[in-house]
């Protein structure tokens, strides 16, 4: 269909000048010879154009002159075959590159040069116009970003932040008010049903005591706290006792209990009992003035133990005039790691004497840093 059409137009088509009939021949030259190598059957297509185009530029070219073999083309029934052998001879191919192809270049520099330039220059403003345009685009992108971030994430986010702090204060609020509510509740009934309580009989159940857990400074619980958690160990006695173990059902106070122990409440009674320092000033004042006067000088030297929970550590005990000092001398000891210890005298708050496996041979040391040292001596140096 299209080369029926091209057809059509080579024969309704004027040509005037011969550089316009080296191009057409030029071009239609190239692809046929392709189909001759390629052997396609393109060729069959081509062969109606290059007898129509040679048939009217034939007296134009002189080709009577320069193609004197060249098969004629007056309705020639062979000359689909002859024309096939013709491209190959070398008459063709020396009138083809010294006649038709530069005519075909002149003509293509002359015709075409002048729209090359300006599709060059077309395509260069076009350039310059999608970079211009995808620069703003970008720029413009940008600042919708930020506009939207200005307005719906920055809110967003310091009212979400708002909400969260509102939330979290509402939640400490209630639990402090529960918290609050149920100590206060926990005291009325410690003082409605205590031991000397209005209501005291109305308790049927014992009270149970423990120690707390607070300690003074000689490390001394002084104090009893009521034992909410007291366990008789019922189950435990039985398994000993091979009397199997009894499920009782959870009655209401045992539940009430469970629900109590969740809540994390602190004791009333665990008052942190502070005993007053002494005042370390003017005995480190005292001994700075000691230290100046007079220098330190070794005063006891003896051999002892340092007890601790795990492990007994053998050392040395030197006591002088400003400091006690104590070094390990265990045989497994590393380097730089071990029991070496110095206390100055105004650290010491406490001595006391103490027992150790039976026998009131042991001192422990209680310091104003709240930490204590046990040491044990031999028999004979008591």
């Amino acid at each position: 269909m299209a080369a029926a059409k091209l057809n059509t137009l080579l024969q309704t088509k004027v040509i005037e000048s011969q550089p316009e009939a080296c191009y057409l021949l030029g071009k239609l030259e190239g692809i046929l010879s392709r189909s001759i190598e390629e052997k396609t059957e393109t060729y069959s297509f081509l062969i109606p154009l290059v007898r129509t185009l040679v048939s009217k530029i034939y007296e134009l070219l002189f080709m009577n002159l320069h193609l004197p073999s060249l098969p004629p083309t007056n309705g020639s029934p062979s000359f689909f075959e002859d024309f096939q052998e013709y491209c190959s001879s070398d008459e063709w191919q020396v009138y083809i590159d010294k006649y038709i192809i530069p005519n075909m270049k002149q003509y293509e520099e002359n015709s075409f040069r002048h729209d090359q330039e300006q599709m060059a220059i077309y395509w260069k403003d076009c350039y310059e116009a999608f970079m211009v345009n995808m620069h703003r685009r970008d720029r413009e992108r940008g600042e919708s970003k930020l506009k939207f971030q200005e307005h719906f994430v920055e809110p967003f986010s310091r009212k979400a932040r708002q909400e969260n702090l509102r939330y979290n204060s509402m939640l400490k609020q209630l639990n402090s008010q529960h918290t609050a509510t149920l100590r206060q509740w926990r005291a009325a009934q410690l003082y409605l049903l205590s031991e000397r309580g209005p209501w005291s009989e109305m308790k049927h159940h014992p009270v149970h005591w423990k120690l707390s857990n607070v300690e003074n400074f000689s490390r001394m619980k002084l104090k009893l706290v009521q034992n909410y958690n007291f366990s008789s160990h019922q189950d435990a006695s039985d398994l000993r006792d091979n009397l199997g173990v009894h499920q009782a059902q959870p009655s209401s106070e045992s539940l009430l209990l469970e629900a109590v122990k969740q809540v994390k409440v602190s004791d009333l009674e665990d008052d942190i009992l502070e005993l007053p320092e002494e005042d370390t000033a003017a005995s480190s004042n005292l001994d700075e003035k000691d230290e100046q006067s007079q220098k330190e000088k070794l005063i006891l030297s003896e051999d002892c133990e340092l007890i601790t929970v795990i492990d007994v550590i053998p050392g040395r005990l030197e006591i002088t005039t400003q400091h006690i000092y104590f070094f390990d001398g265990s045989i497994e000891k590393e380097e730089g790691v071990g029991f070496d210890f110095k206390w100055h005298l105004s650290q010491i708050r406490e001595i006391h004497l103490r027992r150790y496996n039976l026998r009131r041979s042991a001192l422990e040391i209680f310091l104003t840093d709240q930490t204590n040292y046990f040491l044990n001596f031999n028999k004979e140096v008591q």
